[in-house]
Parts: C-alpha cells; sequence; structure tokens
C-alpha cells in the first residue's frame, strides 16, 4: 500500500507541476502585457515578495497534485469497505487544500472558503472520475483484445 501510495502521490506531484505550469501560462496570456508571470499579481502583492510568491504557489500546486494522486489511489482501492473509501479520499483532499486556503486566505471570509472548497472538490471529484473511466475504458478493450472479443475478420 506504502509503495501505491508513494507512486500515486508521485504522478500527482508531477501532474500538480504541470498544472501550475499551465495555470502561469494563463494567468499570462491573460493579462496580455508581453511577460511571463510566475504568480498572481495578487499574491505578489500580498506577500510583498515576488519569491516568496512564487514558492507558495508553486508548493500549493504541487502539494494539491499529491493530495490528489492519494486521493485517486483511495478511489481505486477496492480491497477498502466503500466508507474507508469516501473518508480517505475526503481527507486527503482536505489535507491537499489546506496550503490552497492559507495561500488564497479562505479564513478571512468563511463562506467564501466553504464555497470554494465544495466547488474544488467537485471539480477535482469530476477530473478524478474521468481518469477512472477513461482507465477503465481501456482496460476493457485490452481484455477484449487479449480474449478476441469484438474483432471483426
Amino acid at each position: 500500500m506504502i509503495k501505491k501510495a508513494l507512486k500515486f502521490g508521485t504522478v500527482g506531484f508531477l501532474i500538480g507541476c504541470f498544472a501550475y505550469l499551465l495555470f502561469s501560462i494563463v494567468v499570462s496570456l491573460r493579462m496580455d502585457t508581453g511577460d511571463f508571470y510566475f504568480a498572481l499579481p495578487a499574491l505578489i502583492h500580498n506577500y510583498n515578495n515576488e519569491l516568496f510568491a512564487v514558492i507558495a504557489q508553486i508548493a500549493t500546486f504541487t502539494w494539491l497534485g499529491l493530495a490528489c494522486g492519494i486521493a485517486y489511489l483511495f478511489c481505486e482501492n477496492v480491497e477498502f469497505d466503500p466508507v474507508k473509501q469516501v473518508v480517505g479520499y475526503l481527507i486527503s483532499l482536505t489535507v491537499g487544500m489546506l496550503p490552497l486556503a492559507w495561500t488564497g486566505q479562505w479564513f478571512e471570509h468563511v463562506f467564501i472558503g466553504i464555497f470554494s472548497y465544495v466547488f474544488i472538490v467537485a471539480v477535482i471529484s469530476l477530473f478524478i472520475f474521468l481518469i477512472g473511466l477513461v482507465k477503465l475504458k481501456c482496460d476493457v478493450n485490452e481484455i477484449k483484445q487479449a480474449l478476441g472479443i469484438g474483432k471483426e475478420d
């Protein structure tokens, strides 16, 4: 189990790195100044330090990616009973969103924090469901090919 958690966590960490890069590119294109923004300008303004803002943003994305990888492990592990799967899934996503809550300053406005949490958990759950669905379809196709079902000669 620990080996699988390390594997899924590492994949999630790398996906978090990719998400950070994609987010930075989208923000830079949206600003339309011709500059590349490593962090949100509002985040830089809040911390009064560009380097710290960049480190906080990268750490937030990678930590959330790692937590999403662990959450996917809980979804995929059929050895656990459903209650343990749901609890592990929600705890891993909640722990993964703590840096996001700190960076986004959700604690100042409770309603915005709760709404953001529910919205982000829903979006992440949708992505995890779609990834699982695609993986399941690929596995079914591999089994069909191995059994020779569906081949038209």
